[in-house]
């Protein structure tokens, strides 16, 4: 389990690809199950409950897992869909990991700046390191990689917030 921390923590750095995740149909459920389970409990207080931040999850899943096959088949690289694929729920899973740690004390204590900053720090890096994972999955610069994942993150949070209202 170190091993694997380790190594997220190595692809959030950028110092690894997705084309150094092993090609394992459990590892890459074990990732997506964290992401979706980390993020049900982050996100419970903007969809105003787990179970609506479970299913709001659990399209994100879908919506990203379609979204990989169909870059991946467009540019000819669908072989590299599970090491992708695990790639990104693994690095979503970090980044719940790291909201949890860091931001849940920082509400707890009442110090919401904190929990804000912590929020969109974790953001901007997650966006940069998912647009490094497409970047060595597609054989394109970070930049498109990163562009890449933020038009998806604005189509998914729109597809998401339709069918899931966030509380005020």
């Amino acid at each position: 389990m170190q091993a694997l921390l380790l190594f997220l923590i190595d692809l959030a750095r950028l110092r690894r690809g997705p084309q150094d995740v092993p090609v394992s149909s459990a590892l890459l459920s074990l990732m997506a199950l964290a992401s979706v389970v980390l993020g049900a409990i982050n996100g419970a207080p903007m969809f105003g409950g787990v179970r609506a931040a479970l299913g709001a999850n659990l399209i994100d899943l879908v919506l990203t897992a379609t979204l990989l096959f169909v870059l991946l088949q467009f540019k000819g690289f669908a072989a590299r869909w599970q090491q992708t694929a695990t790639a990104f729920f693994g690095l979503g899973a970090l980044a719940g990991l790291v909201l949890l740690v860091v931001r849940a004390p920082a509400q707890l204590l009442g110090v919401t700046d904190v929990a804000m900053l912590v929020d969109l720090v974790v953001a901007i890096w997650l966006h940069v390191a998912l647009g490094n994972v497409l970047r060595h999955a597609l054989d394109i610069p970070l930049l498109a990689g990163v562009v890449i994942v933020l038009a998806y993150t604005m189509m998914a949070f729109n597809i998401i917030a339709r069918v899931f209202p966030l509380v005020a």
